[in-house]
């Protein structure tokens, strides 16, 4: 699933299989129908689908009729709603931890939950609280920026085995 640039692979059989379920589950909607951008995009071998999803509902799109939506079942929203939050909320959260405490969060909108997670290579780019981590994969926590501030906030690493912070590339 991709929510702007933020990837979550997805290896248990299981989990793949309650989502191929969600998808033939769905009940087509009637008319044509003009969407928002996607908020994630889902790979399920050749097939791909636009996703949109919320406490109550799922609507989802095959990306090769962009006419027509399908509703998902209040328990298979559920579901996925369990593997979106389950997966990032907790690195998003402490990397927000981590700018607090260093004083940077002035600078973000407070909405550390809309937060881009993406998978990134650690390199030189990045001011690295442990070495060991160059050239190493890590989740990128960038956070949304308020209007008309000079410094950017700074982008953090979190180490998604540990959650723990391993370094951050300070604010423009």
């Amino acid at each position: 699933m991709e929510s702007n640039s933020e990837t979550l692979v997805i290896e248990d059989t299981e989990t793949i299989e309650m989502i191929k379920e969600a998808v033939s589950n769905s009940k087509k909607q009637p008319g044509i129908v003009d969407m928002a951008d996607p908020e994630y995009k889902i790979k399920i071998g050749e097939e791909t689908y636009f996703l949109w999803a919320d406490e109550k509902s799922g609507t989802i799109m095959n990306t090769e009729d962009t006419h027509t939506i399908y509703s998902l079942s209040v328990s298979s929203i559920k579901q996925i709603n369990n593997i979106i939050s389950s997966n990032y909320s907790k690195i998003k959260e402490i990397a927000w931890n981590f700018l607090e405490e260093n004083g940077w969060s002035n600078s973000a909108k407070k909405e550390w939950k809309s937060a881009t997670v993406t998978k990134v290579i650690v390199n030189k780019d990045y001011e690295l609280l442990y070495k060991n981590y160059k050239g190493k994969e890590v989740c990128s926590v960038s956070f949304k920026d308020k209007e008309n501030i000079v410094a950017s906030t700074p982008i953090i690493l979190v180490d998604a085995d540990t959650n723990k912070v391993i370094g951050y590339m300070p604010g423009e």
